[in-house]
């Protein structure tokens, strides 16, 4: 190879890369931005939802959602409730957003003024996933027994 030759392979191949560089990077930003759709909880990965939810004629609640699904109602059923040092209760949670409504059977195990929730998407949107949640008992106006605020993150597949 002439010097000429090598020279010009040379001024060629930093173009390459270039081209190459430029390639991996826009491969690299559309993935990425597939991977932030997928983790901001858009029907494809965690679906992080809050509540403030009360008692209103035992075993009905009553309440209020936001988060992935939307400004939106809920509505329970407690279905079991267990007193005790570490009550346990069983309930049926439903939302209805403005996005999207989905229910759940959950177990839920309140110490003192936090609670751990873990259940399954039984109906709507997310339908056989996963859920887990956690709320904290506040005082509000809607309830003298109080409010349970909280959040009910319905797991990736």
């Amino acid at each position: 190879m002439s010097a000429q030759q090598a020279a010009a392979s040379h001024r060629r191949l930093p173009v390459h890369r270039l081209v190459a560089i430029v390639s991996i990077a826009a491969l690299t930003l559309s993935l990425g931005a597939g991977v932030a759709s997928a983790g901001s909880g858009r029907d494809h990965g965690i679906a992080q939802n809050t509540f403030t939810k009360w008692i209103t004629t035992y075993p009905a609640m009553a309440g209020v959602v936001g988060g992935d699904v939307g400004t939106g109602t809920y509505a329970g059923e407690i279905l079991k409730y267990t007193p005790d040092t570490t009550t346990v209760i069983e309930a049926l949670y439903h939302f209805t957003g403005s996005r999207h409504s989905f229910s759940a059977l959950v177990h839920v195990e309140q110490t003192g003024l936090k609670a751990v929730i873990i259940g399954v998407v039984t109906d709507g949107w997310l339908k056989g996933h996963k859920v887990e949640g956690q709320y904290t008992q506040i005082t509000c106006p809607q309830s003298s027994g109080g409010c349970f605020q909280g959040t009910l993150d319905i797991m990736g597949s």
